[in-house]
This record gives C-alpha cells, structure tokens and sequence, in this order.
C-alpha cells in the first residue's frame, strides 16, 4: 500500500477492513507454506559452521535494531520535544504546522508500540511455538500453548513486529525514504533466523502484525482522539 494512499484508507473503514484481512491472510498463507516447507531447511543452513562464523556476529549485532525500546524512546522524544520545547525556538515558530504533526506522529507511533506489541504477546502465549535453537534438528512444530517461557514464544517474531511497525510510522513521516525503510526492516527481520530465535514463518507473520497494527493504531488515533494523523 503506497504511503501516499494511508490516509484515504484509514478514513474509510471498509477500505481498511478489506486491505487488513488481505494482508493476514496472505501473510497466514505465506507462514503455513514457510512452515511446511522451508522452516527447518533455513534454520538448518544457518547452523553451518562456515556460515555462522561468517554471518552470524553481525547478524547479532544488526538484530538489536529490532529492540522496541529504541522506539518508545524515539516516539515519546519527538512527542515530547515538538509539545514542549519547539514552540519556544523561534526558528521554528513559523513551522508550527509541521511541528504539530510530529507532535501527533509521535503519539500515534507511540500507541502503535503499544497495541501491536500487545497484540504480538497475546500471540505468542496462545501458540507456545518453540524457539529453533532449542530444538537439536529444528523442527518448526514443537508447540506448548499458553506458556509464559520466552523458549516457547517463537511464533510470531517481536523484533519483526517493532521493526515493520518502525519501517510503516517512519514511511508516515519520511515518506521520501520509504524505499529504505521496508527492505531495512526486513533485513533486520531476517537476522531473526539468522540467529536462530525465530523461523522463517514467524517473521514473516512479525511483520503482518506490525503493519496492520501500525494501520490499527493510526485508525483508532484519528476516530477517538484528537490526535489523528489523518
């Protein structure tokens, strides 16, 4: 969905409703195919001693990209700084227009944060999938619902869900560097396999869920406050 159409389809519920229940399900379906068929393939390949001793110490460290902290941090600074400390900086005083959308995007990156990481932990603990470095040969479908054990909360991948949910609030505010923002995001996803905490499968439904989260979060941001984006 090209950034410049966001508005026009959080402002029509029906268009939204259509867009998100296309999005899962053909995330769903690329998740199940990646289940059956290349889980346990992939996640084997990157357990090749050559490989990990080649990819595997960068990937660790690109992989803390995915961290959701990073982003409360940002998203409550730039609420922060555009309320209270850009209206006293004369410089900017006759960009008041813009400093209050970031105002808002902040808030509605903020709320997005909240619900699509709420909605990813419900989520894990419901499926209880088991992290591929716990199982010896990898294998995709060793599940123990209702579990509180970060082992068993592999499906679907959180730091796939605060990326995708970065990448869509900064293609809002950036919308000129949107071809950055979503292959960055699903690097940094993929790191996710790399480093064995996640299958192919969970991040790709990760980032389904940061997505329309993000568009679930900007929808409620416009109806019920006065804060909306759009």
């Amino acid at each position: 969905m090209p950034v410049q159409q966001f508005g026009e389809l959080i402002s029509d519920p029906r268009k939204l409703t259509r867009h998100i229940i296309k999005v899962i399900l053909t995330s769903l379906a690329l998740a199940i195919v990646a289940g059956y068929f290349f889980d346990q393939t992939i996640s084997a390949y990157f357990a090749n001693p050559d490989i990990k001793a080649t990819i595997r110490g960068p990937a660790r460290v690109l992989t803390d990209a995915g961290l959701s902290e990073y982003y409360f941090i940002l998203a409550l600074g730039v609420w922060a700084f555009a309320k209270w400390v850009a209206p006293h900086i004369g410089a900017l005083k006759s960009h008041s227009h813009r400093v209050d959308f970031y105002r808002r995007w902040g808030l509605n990156f903020f709320a997005a944060l909240l619900l699509c990481g709420a909605i990813t932990h419900i989520i894990k603990f419901a499926v209880g999938r088991q992290r591929p470095h716990k199982t010896p040969d990898f294998d995709p479908f060793v599940f123990t619902p209702f579990t509180t054990h970060w082992h068993w909360h592999s499906f679907s991948s959180g730091h796939s869900q605060v990326i995708f949910t970065a990448a869509t609030m900064m293609s809002v505010a950036f919308p000129r560097f949107r071809w950055f923002w979503i292959p960055f995001a699903m690097l940094v996803a993929a790191t996710r396999i790399v480093v064995h905490d996640h299958f192919l499968s969970d991040i790709i439904f990760g980032g389904c869920v940061g997505y329309v989260g993000t568009l679930l979060a900007l929808s409620v941001m416009r109806n019920k406050t006065k804060n909306g984006l759009y």
